[in-house]
């Protein structure tokens, strides 16, 4: 064989070399670099004080809701309880049970929301009795630009 046969190494062709020649290789280890401290944000925090009036206030949602179901239980209560008698449905022109019992709820929802805004009302004017004037303060902190 002459020089000219011979392959040349698989550097000189462009050929990288194989994944287990470099895992059979010793890795050194790389010291790890110092961390970088940012930089701290310059901030400034302005104080304000406030005088505010402190109460307590009912929820008028929930007043209304709870009247309105009190009232529908009122109906149905009073749809129950005065039923006519079979006999006397039969010879007089009366309404059906059902019928009563619709009747009866449009008017006591109607009634008992409005019994309950007013009971709102009267919590809210008791409440506003035991009204505080106390100091708030508000911290505002916002970054400082050079």
């Amino acid at each position: 064989m002459s020089t000219d046969d011979q392959p040349e190494p698989a550097a000189d062709r462009g050929v990288q070399p194989n994944a287990a020649d470099e895992a059979s290789a010793p890795v050194e280890p790389v010291a790890p670099a110092e961390p970088v401290a940012p930089a701290e944000p310059v901030v400034e925090t302005e104080t304000s004080r406030d005088e505010v009036v402190v109460r307590r206030a009912p929820r008028y949602g929930a007043f209304l809701l709870v009247g309105a179901v009190v009232g529908a239980l009122v109906a149905l209560v009073l749809s129950l309880a005065f039923t006519p008698d079979p006999d006397r449905v039969a010879q007089d022109f009366t309404y059906d049970p059902g019928q009563v019992f619709g009747f009866l709820l449009l008017g006591g929802v109607a009634i008992g929301a409005a019994l309950g805004a007013l009971t709102a009302l009267i919590v809210d004017r008791a409440l506003a009795r035991r009204t505080k004037r106390v100091v708030a303060e508000r911290d505002e902190t916002h970054r400082v630009d050079d």
